[in-house]
């Protein structure tokens, strides 16, 4: 049985012991203001009161896949998706780790001190001066590598978490901003955390974001080939400079979309969706995404390469089967094999949910 990722589940376990200090990694990203008084647990949408001496047994973090570029809107737009990591964190008396791994392309995901979602949570609260032990329980809908935010979704949760690990509160701002310096991608954190369609800029290290939330209209069909292309990779095939023709030409584009999202109507036009700065260079990693690209149906709204790809996003008002069927027709012809899957938009971002302590309860 596949699960909603595309991949077969499988179920990793490991032991890792915290690893030596990667100033190098995290830096100053890190070097945020601490905060006394009250905890006050903020992990979006809703925030309510943890006192330091209440520590919870188990924080459980759902965190959204993420779509980014959505075509012209290159590096500051991104959709939260209906796909999702599930982290749960025990925090432990002595400094060991332990991470068990459940979910899609296991064998992308480390178990040990190299884990990303443990090198965020450790390096943070050593940061933060608050290094502790903890067991890590990871259930992950979302592949890695295929242009869908899974490392936004790992950073993103490690970092809800340590709102309580720590003694600290971060406001949106800050754990948005904070995860962007870590991540590098602002519009895929900033959606991750806010959920529904989400604009952001980086400005001297801080991150402005705006979200909106989408229709419950819109159909989304995911689809997902069956291999990987790393971000670093998609980033090289980038010219280093474009024309004032290109550059307008996506900068109508892009206003236009997110001129869409926001009315709240999500009538798109398939030229919301057209591009000229990544798509048409990165199509080469892509075997038959120039013809996903052409293809025309009365219920297509609008098609994508998903952030860096190899992920194609339909947008879609019907028949979601029959485009997912054509999109992947399409992608086989090019000697392609891929999974469509029929998703809704994100609108809630990343929520928590804990067990309180001993005896107590949570409000």
């Amino acid at each position: 049985m596949k699960d909603k990722g595309g991949r077969a589940s499988g179920e990793e376990i490991g032991n890792c012991n915290p690893a030596p200090a990667e100033k190098e990694q995290l830096g100053a990203a890190l070097d945020l203001p601490r905060r006394r008084g009250s905890f006050l647990f903020l992990l979006h949408p809703s925030s309510f009161i943890l006192h330091p001496s209440r520590m919870p047994q188990q924080v459980s973090v759902r965190v959204p896949a993420t779509s980014a570029n959505l075509g012209c809107a290159f590096d500051c737009a991104a959709l939260a998706l209906s796909l999702y990591l599930h982290l749960h964190v025990r925090p432990r008396a002595d400094r060991e780790m332990t991470v068990r791994y459940r979910g899609v392309t296991p064998e992308r995901v480390a178990t040990d001190s190299t884990n990303l979602v443990v090198r965020t949570i450790s390096d943070t609260l050593r940061g933060w001066h608050k290094t502790r032990g903890f067991d890590l329980e990871i259930e992950n809908q979302i592949p890695v590598g295929v242009g869908l935010g899974s490392s936004a979704a790992a950073i993103v949760g490690a970092l809800a978490a340590c709102h309580w690990m720590a003694d600290m509160a971060l406001s949106d701002e800050e754990l948005v901003s904070l995860a962007a310096r870590l991540e590098g991608h602002p519009d895929n954190v900033a959606a991750a955390w806010h959920g529904g369609f989400t604009v952001a800029v980086e400005d001297r290290g801080e991150v402005v974001a705006y979200s909106c939330p989408v229709p419950d209209s819109l159909q989304l069909v995911l689809i997902i080939p069956d291999y990987a292309v790393p971000t670093e990779k998609a980033r090289e095939v980038l010219p280093a400079q474009y024309s004032r023709q290109d550059a307008v030409y996506n900068l109508q584009r892009a206003t236009l979309l997110a001129a869409e999202f926001f009315s709240g109507r999500a009538e798109f036009h398939r030229t919301f969706f057209e591009d000229r700065w990544h798509q048409p260079y990165r199509a080469p990693l892509v075997p038959g995404l120039n013809e996903v690209l052409s293809l025309k149906h009365a219920d297509l709204l609008g098609v994508c390469l998903s952030g860096a790809g190899p992920s194609v996003l339909a947008f879609v008002r019907g028949n979601a089967q029959a485009i997912g069927e054509l999109v992947r027709h399409a992608l086989a012809e090019k000697g392609v094999q891929s999974q469509a899957y029929c998703l809704a938009p994100d609108n809630l971002g990343a929520k928590n949910w804990s067990l309180p302590a001993s005896g107590e309860t949570s409000s």
